[in-house]
């Protein structure tokens, strides 16, 4: 009795094939291959996590929404290639300014979002402030040469009202819009 029937080796290279594939795919799933940030969807698996978490034992938790500032335009002037840079860098900046236990996320073309666990909102506001002066102070080197970018900033935590994640971000997107109909390059919280 033949317990262990060897493959050929073409059928062995095949499924090698086919489960790279899958991986890939698995990958791209939970990281924004552009960014490096956390996908929306996986964002809001591990923030859901976080949510309850918070409520179960009465921690704070908070979210900062980044968007950044006339990246249509850079597109347009610029070229997408540029844009991507844009959006890489800053991505890039995000990290390095936050928290290791945060959590971010693309959330957009040019959004990015931000968990804080055990963050109450000043502490939001600090990140959020550091961040985006990181951000505005620092040029971004391109193939084209250096770009001064700016980003806006929403900020909000959880209340007792909050009933789950998606409202705490519909919080944040309004306080968002009145930060760019302000003129941008700034942090405003909801």
């Amino acid at each position: 009795m033949k317990i262990h029937e060897e493959k050929p080796k073409e059928q062995l290279i095949n499924e090698l094939n086919q489960l790279r594939e899958r991986v890939a795919q698995l990958k791209e799933a939970v990281v924004d291959h552009l960014t490096g940030l956390y996908s929306k969807p996986h964002f809001f698996d591990l923030a859901q996590h976080e949510f309850v978490r918070a409520r179960r034992f009465d921690r704070p938790l908070s979210v900062i929404m980044l968007d950044i500032d006339e990246l249509n335009y850079i597109n347009e002037s610029y070229g997408h290639s540029v844009g991507d840079q844009v959006l890489s860098t800053v991505a890039d900046r995000c990290k390095t300014n936050v928290r290791y236990v945060d959590i971010l996320g693309r959330y957009g073309g040019e959004e990015f979002v931000i968990l804080l666990p055990e963050a109450d909102i000043e502490k939001a506001q600090q990140i959020a402030e550091r961040v985006r002066r990181f951000v505005a102070e620092t040029p971004i080197p391109t193939q084209s040469g250096s770009i001064t970018v700016t980003v806006s900033l929403g900020v909000a935590d959880l209340t007792k009202d909050t009933p789950n994640i998606p409202a705490l971000i519909d919080r944040i997107e309004k306080a968002i819009h009145f930060a760019k109909q302000e003129g941008g390059d700034r942090v405003e919280t909801a």
